[in-house]
């Protein structure tokens, strides 16, 4: 066995394994995020919220009546500028995986995915079509002929 082939057979390893490791991740988190979901789910139902969501716009107009009543909500857009803002804030707290999903601003819909640290309002979101807009937010339509809803972080401050 010469180099060159030793090179290759363990260059066509590590490609192996690596895309095994990136299916294993993709399925955990997945299932982490959709077991927070149900978990949040339940909570909502209850009628307690969390403080801060990935929410569309739109889903703020049609939150119930009772919610409204017990919670201020505010909605800030989500923009490709906030997310990098973000990525050098936890890289420079030596928060490398957080650091990590949000450094996945060019790819929105993947970044949605593996945010760890703020739920998202509906996990149907990771379904839909999912860009920004000429103004850099970030938009969300449910199918091609349907209207975008501009997604942001939605926060619920108890009254």
């Amino acid at each position: 066995m010469t180099l060159k082939e030793a090179e290759r057979i363990l260059a066509a390893e590590y490609e192996k394994l690596e895309a095994e490791f990136t299916k294993k991740e993709a399925a955990m988190l997945s299932y982490q995020q959709e077991q927070s979901y149900k978990s949040d789910a339940r909570n909502r139902s209850r009628g307690k919220y969390k403080k801060h969501y990935i929410i569309r716009e739109s889903d703020i107009k049609k939150l119930p009546a009772d919610v409204r009543k017990a919670y201020d909500v505010t909605f800030k857009p989500l923009t490709k500028e906030y997310f990098e803002r973000r990525t050098t804030f936890f890289y420079l707290k030596g928060k490398k995986y957080l650091g990590d999903q949000y450094a996945l601003s060019d790819y929105p819909r993947d970044m949605l995915q593996r945010i760890t640290n703020i739920p998202l309002y509906s996990i149907e979101y990771l379904r839909w079509l999912v860009r920004y807009n000429e103004l850099g937010e970030m938009t969300v339509r449910a199918g091609m002929r349907q209207p975008e809803s501009r997604l942001g972080l939605g926060v619920f401050k108890p009254k």
